[in-house]
């Protein structure tokens, strides 16, 4: 006795389950400034894209140590 499959589904199913996968791990790869392709590689460097984007919005520090003077 033998069991049909159905192979049409079961090949188009897998193969988009496969396709979601591959599109996810691009995405992760690209988010995280790596090149999906080349192993070890990266598109920028993460050190300083964080470093410039933490004092893009800093004030500079007071380098005094005097109280400032009430308005009247």
């Amino acid at each position: 006795m033998r069991i049909i499959v159905p192979w049409k589904p079961v090949v188009l199913v897998w193969g988009l389950l496969s396709g979601m996968i591959f599109v996810g791990f691009v995405a992760s790869s690209v988010l995280q400034g790596k090149d999906p392709f080349a192993p070890g590689a990266t598109v920028m460097q993460p050190s300083k894209v964080k470093a410039g984007a933490a004092q893009t919005g800093q004030k500079p520090k007071r380098s005094d140590n005097t109280a400032p003077t009430p308005s009247q």
